[in-house]
């Protein structure tokens, strides 16, 4: 009787052990499930709605090295450091001194792509729905400037995440012209786009503003003559017939030759080669109208730098908003008095995580709504992205930034909102 009862008790004890493993596996199983689900969705590789989120579909045909670079960042606890898209009145690169003041930006020194890295295979970025029409103004415009080897992937880069204007100039001291041909091709090679769908603005820049030893057309010959190899080359370098947009990238020494230089423009106007001039760096008002009132096509665009120095160009905004002139700005977030408007102000802060923005794209959003087309030069990646997302959101009709909220960046800058932007009206 006592073996028996043993062997029952043993084989009691048999059954709930396998009833234990049984349940023990369902539950492991179970587990493992929702963490592949939660970690991999239902087929949905992208995600393009939540700013800094590295779309998976951007990882494909990637090395492991591009990808751990491609997904390493968040834009949202990441502040921009876009490099500064200028030409300095003395011809020379700003130092990196002239983006820190007193306190140095988080920068984007971890760049997406390395310097031994390749674009690889067209899997590699993949853009979204959403591209900025060219039509569009007010625009983020992608500016070129000291990118340098880098400058073809960067621009191609740019255009596959839906930026569709390219700014350069003919200027090999701080541009690459001839890459930035190079990268729109291959973007557009990628992307089954015609040169119709992209964008490009230029400049002529004077012998003044030249490397000496790198000057890309005759410094002796006549200045007319200067301005049309400057043009030719710079046909030659974007790989096109047309130019969208030439900039004169400063005024000259004396009115007769800034006015020769200009009417050469005209010329380019006149025979197709060019669809619209302007000018750059014109800091005075009665400068810019004496321009205006002498040119035969007036000028459809000014590119200066949005800084306090130049109290914002207000009186300039304000001319150009009057005549139809595109107003574009280089220096937009890293010029001194704009890094504390976006980067120091607590405001700013606020309406970044309750937006779901970056506080770079909060100041981008201010200056947007004033009318003001900005030149975007981040090589960053997620910053790109981040960028045409929020040019998304402004062509769909939303509005980031109520008055208010205008308000108080405006006055981060030293200036009431009426008085900063005299040229719109606004409504509490």
């Amino acid at each position: 009787m006592t073996i028996v009862k043993g062997n029952r008790k043993g084989r009691k004890r048999d059954r709930e052990l396998r009833r234990l493993v049984v349940l023990c596996g369902s539950t492991i199983c179970f587990i493992a499930f929702f963490f592949f689900y939660t970690r991999h969705g239902n087929g949905n590789d992208s995600d393009t709605t939540t700013p800094g989120k590295t779309s998976q579909n951007r990882l494909k045909g990637a090395t492991t090295e591009q990808k751990r670079k491609l997904d390493k960042s968040n834009p949202i606890l990441q502040k921009h450091n876009t490099k500064k898209d200028a030409f300095l009145s003395d011809g020379k690169e700003p130092k990196e001194d002239d983006d820190i003041i007193k306190e140095k930006l988080p920068t984007d020194d971890a760049d997406p792509i390395g310097d031994d890295a390749s674009l690889g295979t067209d899997d590699d970025f993949i853009g979204d729905d959403f591209f900025i029409p060219i039509d569009a103004k007010p625009t983020l415009k992608y500016g070129t400037a000291w990118k340098k080897e880098k400058t073809t992937q960067l621009v191609r880069m740019a255009i596959t995440h839906g930026f569709r204007h390219i700014d350069t100039a003919c200027q090999p001291k701080h541009y690459n012209e001839a890459a930035v041909g190079e990268g729109w091709k291959l973007a557009a090679s990628d992307l089954g786009l015609v040169r119709e769908d992209i964008w490009l603005q230029t400049k002529y820049t004077s012998v003044s503003g030249q490397d000496p030893n790198n000057i890309p057309y005759n410094p002796h010959a006549a200045l007319s003559e200067q301005v049309r190899q400057s043009v030719a080359k710079s046909l030659s370098n974007l790989q096109t017939t047309y130019i969208d947009s030439l900039v004169m990238h400063g005024m000259e020494n004396s009115w007769d030759k800034t006015l020769e230089v200009y009417r050469t423009m005209e010329e380019f106007v006149d025979d197709g080669t060019v669809r619209q001039i302007g000018i750059s760096n014109c800091y005075q008002l009665d400068a810019l109208k004496y321009l205006y009132e002498n040119a035969r096509i007036k000028p459809k665009v000014v590119q200066n730098r949005f800084y306090r120095d130049a109290n914002y160009d207000i009186k300039i905004r304000q001319f150009c908003q009057e005549r139809g002139i595109e107003y574009q700005s280089f220096w937009t977030l890293t010029a001194p008095g704009n890094r504390e408007a976006w980067y120091s102000n607590a405001n700013v802060a606020h309406y970044a995580a309750s937006k779901k923005l970056s506080t770079a794209n909060i100041f981008y959003a201010f200056v947007l709504q004033l009318g003001i087309s900005p030149l975007d030069g981040s090589t960053n990646e997620d910053h790109i992205e981040e960028d045409v997302l929020l040019m998304k959101r402004i062509q769909n009709g939303e509005q980031i930034l109520d008055v208010e909220e205008m308000r108080s960046i405006a006055t981060s800058l030293g200036f009431s909102l009426e008085d900063f932007a005299p040229h719109l009206t606004f409504q509490r």
